[in-house]
């Protein structure tokens, strides 16, 4: 039998699962020990105290078993930051499900995961705090900067020929990066994406999430942002998720709105 150390530890909830009738498996991203999943007998119960702080995206300091292998156990909730806005939110709600997806898909479990802990619960404070903070454009970031964990190696420093950033760039798939205008003949299937897309990527590539404190992108921006990415996801990474294929469905549903009510 695994040996009961209680410790409190922070953690933010990725997602819960039903077990058996009554009870619940609970994935959480923990900042001392990285992902791991909790067994809460009675979960679903209606006498279950903690029903709201084992919700997906909570933010919370638990008391608990941290066990290294097997399941890990929570015994109380000593603070918790529940996300009412983004709950409310369908869209924003669906890119943060997003982020924590690509995180539990490009780490094991029982990894430590500090610095990816913190940037997942400052994406969450964003998200929920701020309304005029873009969830794509955050959800993006992510995609950037996980893709080193997925062993995907893409130039975003300038043209993959010479280097230069001053000239329209765009997205060559051939070169593994970018392509700036004297260079676009070398790929015929680059991406033929806006330039002030492209920017963006490499602004959001080079940047810290700390120093982003506002992001606002314009729909048109966003949409070959989203192309770009997705086309590496989809062809180098080879990861498809849930939440994405929602997000792509939710974006194709509010063109059509928009189109039909202009």
């Amino acid at each position: 039998m695994a040996e009961r150390n209680h410790t409190n530890f922070q953690a933010i909830v990725m997602y819960q699962r039903t077990y058996k009738e009554r009870d619940l498996m609970v994935k959480m991203l923990t900042r001392p020990a990285g992902k791991r999943m909790f067994y809460i007998k009675n979960g679903k119960g209606k006498r279950y105290p903690y029903a709201a702080e084992i919700q997906p995206m909570t933010v919370a300091t638990y008391e608990g078993v941290l066990n290294n292998k097997g399941l890990s156990f929570i015994d109380e909730v000593k603070a918790a930051k529940l996300p009412a806005k983004l709950m409310l939110d369908v869209e924003k709600n669906a890119y943060a499900t997003y982020i924590l997806g690509l995180i539990d898909a490009a780490f094991v479990d029982n990894q430590p995961l500090i610095k990816w802990y913190d940037q997942v619960a400052l994406a969450i404070e964003r998200l929920n705090s701020d309304s005029n903070f873009d969830a794509q454009g955050l959800a993006n970031w992510f995609e950037l900067h996980l893709l080193p964990a997925f062993g995907i190696g893409i130039n975003w420093q300038g043209c993959a020929i010479d280097g230069r950033r001053d000239l329209p760039l765009d997205f060559s798939e051939k070169y593994s990066g970018l392509l700036c205008q004297n260079h676009w003949h070398l790929d015929e299937q680059r991406m033929n994406a806006e330039p002030q897309a492209v920017k963006l990527l490499m602004m959001l590539a080079e940047l810290d999430l700390e120093k982003i404190n506002s992001l606002s992108i314009k729909a048109a921006n966003k949409v070959d942002m989203a192309r770009i990415l997705d086309k590496i996801y989809d062809d180098q990474v080879g990861v498809h998720l849930k939440a994405k294929s929602f997000i792509q469905q939710l974006n194709e549903w509010q063109g059509r709105i928009s189109r039909e009510f202009n």
